[in-house]
C-alpha cells in the first residue's frame, strides 16, 4: 500500500548503538504509516555500518522492520516522533490521536475530542504536552500526563491542517485550510495574529532550526519565509509611545496656555476625537466671550487658512461620529458650518470621501432638527400656563385685580354671642339655638333669630312660609 506519512527518530547522538541496545531498539529509527493502516518501525544503521561501504557514490541498505501495528480504523495524515525519542504520535480520520512506545509501538493512550479528522500532531519541545488541528477548524492541546485536553484554540473560518511550536513552546502557530496562519499564545488562549500570504490550503509548515524563521509551503505553489519581526515590532511600539506621551504633555500645556490652535493640530495628529471636540469647544467659548455671538470666527479662520483637505475631511468624520449623540450634535452642526461657509463648494465637492461623510451627518442633523422643533412647541406650554395663572409681572395688575374683587365680595361675619334660632347654610337648618340670654322660655318661636349663610333668599323665602 501507499506510504501516507513518515518520521524520523530526533534524539541527537543514537547512530551508533550496538550490541542489545540496538537489538531492542535503541538505536536510530524511521517510522512509516500507509493506506493499510499500519504503522511501522524501521531501525536505521548505525555510523560504523555506513563507514564499511565501499561505494561512496551509492549507499543503498536494505531495511527490515522492527516491529509494526495496526494503528487505526481510518487513513493515517500524521505521524510525530517526541523530542526524546520516548512516544510516538499519530493522527488520523477516525477523529483520534494514539499516543505508541517508541520501542515496540505499544499503546498508551487514544485522546479523542476533534469532531472531524485530524490533520496533524506535534509534541511540545520543553513541555510534556502534544498540539492537533483537526479538519473542524480547531487546534487543541493535550496534556501528557493525565492524557486530557488541556486547551482548544478556535478562530480558523476552515479546517486547521498543520500545527507547529514557537518561543520555546509559549507559542502555536497553525495553518489552515482558507491560506491563513495563526499565532496563539498558549497562556492567554488567544489568537495574537493573522498571517496571509497565500491563496490556498497550506498543507506544509516547519521552523528554522534557531526557530526566528517559519517556512510554509501552499496548494498555491508558493513557499514562503517567514522572518521573526518580535522585537522590531516591540521596539517601534516603545518608540510610537514615548512619542506620543510628549505629544500628549505638549497638548496639556497648550491647553493650559490658552493656544487652542496649536493644541488641536496636536490632537488631530494624535488622531484623538475626544480632545479634538474639547479643543473645538475651548475655541467656539472662547469666541463668544470675545464677542462673537455665533463662535465661528476662529474656526473660520483656521478652515481658510490653516487646514489642509486631510485635515477637514478628518475633522468631518469626527463631526459624523459626534453628531450620533444629542449633546455633542451642537459643536459637530458649527464645525460642519464652519466648514460649508469657509471652504467653496466646488472644492468639498472633488474631495475624495466628504460626499459619504456628509452622507451620513444628514440623517442626524434632521434628527436633531426635528427633536428641536418638538421642544421648540412644547415650550409654548409654558407661556400658556403662566396666561392661565396670571401675569407674573410686577405691574400692579395683579394688586388691582384683587382689590376690585375684595370691594365687590360680602364678607361673611362671625356670630354675635348672644344668638338664639337656628343656623342655616344655604336655606337649610343645620343647628337649632333655642337659648337666648334675657329671654323667657314661654316666648313662640317666631321670636327667635335665625342666620343663613349661603342663599338668602331661600332663607328669607322658607322665613316668609313660617310666619304666614
Amino acid at each position: 500500500e501507499a506510504v501516507g506519512a513518515t518520521a524520523l527518530s530526533r534524539k541527537i547522538g543514537r547512530y551508533d548503538v550496538t550490541g542489545k541496545a540496538a537489538v531492542n531498539g535503541g538505536g536510530a529509527f524511521a517510522l512509516t504509516a500507509s493506506k493499510d493502516r499500519t504503522l511501522k518501525r524501521w531501525n536505521l544503521p548505525g555510523s560504523a555500518v555506513l563507514d564499511k561501504s565501499d561505494d561512496e557514490t551509492t549507499l543503498l541498505f536494505e531495511l527490515k522492520t522492527f516491529c509494526s501495528a495496526r494503528a487505526h480504523e481510518k487513513d493515517i495524515n500524521i505521524v510525530s516522533v517526541a523530542p526524546n525519542d520516548s512516544l510516538v504520535a499519530t493522527g488520523s480520520q477516525d477523529k483520534t490521536i494514539k499516543l505508541w512506545k517508541a520501542t515496540d509501538l505499544s499503546l498508551q493512550a487514544t485522546l479523542k475530542g476533534h469532531k472531524r479528522g485530524v490533520w496533524d500532531c506535534q509534541f511540545s519541545p520543553f513541555d510534556r504536552v502534544v498540539a492537533s488541528c483537526s479538519g473542524d477548524k480547531t487546534v487543541k492541546l493535550w496534556s501528557l500526563s493525565d492524557y486530557s485536553c488541556v486547551r482548544t484554540f478556535q478562530g480558523h473560518v476552515a479546517g486547521a491542517l498543520r500545527v507547529r511550536f514557537l518561543s520555546g513552546g509559549l507559542q502555536l502557530v497553525s495553518a489552515g485550510a482558507d491560506g491563513l496562519m495563526k499565532l496563539w499564545t498558549i497562556r492567554t488562549n488567544e489568537c495574537e495574529a493573522t498571517i496571509d500570504g497565500h491563496s490556498d490550503k497550506v498543507w506544509a509548515l516547519d521552523l528554522s532550526p534557531d526557530g526566528k524563521k517559519l517556512v510554509s509551503g501552499g496548494a498555491d505553489s508558493q513557499i514562503i519565509v517567514w522572518q521573526d519581526t518580535t522585537k522590531q515590532d516591540e521596539a517601534s511600539k516603545r518608540a510610537e509611545e514615548g512619542k506620543t506621551i510628549v505629544l500628549e504633555q505638549r497638548l496639556a500645556n497648550h491647553l493650559l496656555y490658552k493656544e487652542y490652535e496649536k493644541a488641536l493640530d496636536i490632537a488631530l495628529d494624535l488622531e484623538k476625537p475626544r480632545q479634538v471636540l474639547k479643543v473645538l469647544t475651548y475655541i467656539v467659548e472662547n469666541d463668544i466671550q470675545k464677542g462673537y455671538s455665533n463662535g465661528l470666527h476662529t474656526l473660520q479662520h483656521l478652515c481658510k487658512k490653516s487646514w489642509s483637505v486631510e485635515k477637514v475631511t478628518q475633522i468631518l468624520q469626527y463631526c459624523r461620529d459626534w453628531n450620533t449623540r444629542a449633546r455633542n450634535s451642537h459643536m459637530a452642526m458649527l464645525v460642519v458650518r464652519a466648514v460649508t461657509t469657509s471652504i467653496p463648494t466646488h472644492v468639498l465637492a472633488a474631495t475624495d470621501g466628504l460626499a459619504q461623510v456628509f452622507a451620513g451627518i444628514t440623517p442626524y442633523a434632521e434628527r436633531h432638527f426635528d427633536r428641536l422643533d418638538r421642544m421648540y412647541a412644547n415650550a409654548y406650554i409654558l407661556d400658556y400656563t403662566l396666561f392661565s395663572m396670571g401675569s407674573l409681572d410686577d405691574d400692579g395688575t395683579a394688586q388691582k385685580e384683587y382689590a376690585n374683587w375684595e370691594a365687590k365680595s360680602k364678607l361673611v361675619l362671625p356670630p354675635p354671642k348672644t344668638l338664639g334660632g337656628s343656623i342655616r347654610l344655604s336655606g337649610d337648618k343645620v343647628v337649632g339655638l333655642t337659648e337666648r340670654s334675657g329671654v323667657d322660655d314661654d316666648d313662640d318661636d317666631e321670636d327667635c333669630e335665625i342666620m343663613s349663610i349661603g342663599d338668602s333668599s331661600c332663607s328669607s323665602q322658607e322665613e316668609a312660609s313660617s310666619d304666614n
